[in-house]
């Protein structure tokens, strides 16, 4: 079975849903704690590799040291077409690897926001779960161009740029399918400060009453999404 290794950035933004289907279907996983010191892995250590999210920026290389070896590392996984999926940060990185930019965007999106699928989701094996509009959980203050290449597949009102393809097999997703109801009360106790400035529009009270119903439909559709990019894991990988 295929070998996946997680990169971590933060202590409490694990891969949680994604984690456990992979665990489910008999997957092998190593978590790399980048956050502690861990150190970047070579291209040929994993099989896949999912890039989870983080509170830095994707070029505060000053304070995080792991940041530019990392994006080194995802220049190359995405050359080779290797099985890769980005999540948050994770899809920064891997723009900002491409060659895009990456740059924060106001207002945020911090709590439930619907991303309608694009055009080409249709035809691709992910993104072809959205049947249209669906309600998931962000928390990001960044956005990025799409890089030269990538297949646009989600959008939201605010960040019109939610979620992209690069070749077949790597995956840049903004928002957090992965993330379940004990990890978004960590985020949200770990991040009062940035919830105190947000506008009042955009109070996270008002995602209280039904987060729980729409996490638990979220993590469902993270592990159809996993499931899925663990399929594409066999077969030659695209030129790009």
């Amino acid at each position: 079975m295929p070998h996946i290794g997680i990169l971590q950035h933060f202590w409490c933004e694990p891969a949680v849903e994604f984690a456990s289907a992979l665990l489910d279907a008999g997957h092998f996983t190593t978590t790399v704690n980048l956050y502690e010191g861990e150190p970047v892995p070579s291209p040929d250590a994993f099989d896949g590799w999912l890039v989870m999210g983080g509170p830095m920026n994707v070029d505060q290389t000053d304070q995080h040291a792991f940041l530019a070896p990392e994006r080194q590392l995802l220049a190359e996984l995405i050359a080779r077409d290797r099985p890769v999926m980005g999540v948050c940060l994770g899809s920064q990185l891997i723009a900002r690897a491409a060659g895009a930019r990456v740059y924060p965007k106001r207002p945020k999106e911090i709590g439930l926001f619907h991303v309608t699928p694009a055009p080409a989701a249709a035809g691709d094996p992910l993104f072809s779960l959205l049947a249209g509009p669906t309600e998931v959980f962000q928390w990001h203050g960044d956005t990025f161009d799409l890089p030269a290449g990538a297949t646009l597949l989600a959008s939201s009102k605010r960040f019109p740029h939610q979620a992209f393809r690069l070749g077949r097999r790597v995956y840049a997703v903004q928002f957090h399918i992965e993330c379940n109801l004990t990890i978004a009360r960590q985020w949200v106790q770990t991040g009062t400060a940035e919830l105190a400035e947000q506008a009042p529009e955009d109070n996270f009270a008002q995602y209280e009453a039904r987060l729980e119903g729409a996490l638990a439909r979220q993590n469902a559709l993270a592990r159809q999404f996993i499931g899925r990019w663990t399929s594409l894991f066999d077969g030659p990988a695209e030129s790009v």
